[in-house]
């Protein structure tokens, strides 16, 4: 997805108001993404607007949703054993819940049949789960995509998806937006350069291959990569996920 709402801090670059607002903005967009993806892709709050098949169970003697089934398997003391999903009997979960791609930070709005729910009628449990509180309230069973919202037999949810961005990180950007901007004013800074060793007047010294930064995903400049590797400690690419042919159906509206 990209980072989403980083507001980096430039207290400690001089200079860095007078600088163009262009290229203000092209650091700033350069410092983002490398320390983004250097983190792991999992810093920043994006705005995530999706339309959910339906509510997990059915409180009429119904199983998940997308079969109808009627009872779910469970374990109690390793024997298996069949529950009525909906009722509570054998399970702790939530009468009726529908599945967000989280983490879910903030939910902005619930359109259902074209209205706006409350929200005092709703909670997120897990980072994930949308659950409809009080007894009266439910989500809908499944819902209808060939109908644009709003419209009655639709469901829509927008909410902001991710994890805030640490303090530190978005000062560590600020000074690799800094040091970005003085390469490209020409102006010495201390982004490494792929000269791995030098000798003047009898005087070697040897310097950290920018490809061996670039493989760990470091850029460098000690405070920053101090963050990153805080961060970030075993290089990961991105957050672990999880597929399952049993995972509820989401539907990402991309359009308009």
């Amino acid at each position: 997805m990209g980072p989403c709402n980083w507001t980096i801090t430039t207290d400690c670059c001089s200079g860095w108001d007078e600088l163009p607002v262009a290229l203000q903005t092209q650091a700033t967009a350069y410092a983002t993404l490398v320390l983004w993806a250097a983190t792991g892709r999992q810093f920043g709050l994006c705005e995530q607007i999706v339309r959910p098949c339906g509510r997990q169970c059915d409180n009429n003697w119904n199983g998940f949703y997308w079969d109808q089934g009627t009872w779910i398997p469970y374990i109690f003391n390793g024997i298996w054993h069949n529950c009525v999903c909906g009722l509570g009997l054998c399970i702790c979960a939530p009468r009726c819940q529908i599945y967000l791609p989280g983490p879910v930070a903030s939910v902005s709005q619930v359109l259902l049949d074209g209205a706006i729910v409350d929200v005092a009628t709703y909670r997120v449990d897990d980072n994930v789960w949308l659950v409809r509180t009080g007894t009266d309230n439910c989500w809908p069973l499944r819902q209808d995509y060939s109908l644009d919202v709003p419209a009655v037999g639709t469901l829509q949810v927008t909410y902001m998806r991710g994890s805030p961005v640490p303090t530190a990180l978005l000062a560590a950007a600020g000074t690799l937006a800094c040091e970005y901007a003085k390469a490209c004013q020409g102006l010495a800074c201390r982004l490494p350069s792929r000269v791995s060793s030098i000798a003047r007047q009898g005087v070697s010294v040897t310097m950290v291959d920018v490809d061996t930064l670039l493989r760990a995903n470091l850029t460098g400049i000690q405070e920053v990569d101090q963050v990153i590797v805080s961060l970030n400690p075993h290089s990961l690419k991105g957050r672990t996920r999880f597929f399952s042919p049993d995972m509820p159906v989401t539907r990402t509206v991309t359009s308009p």
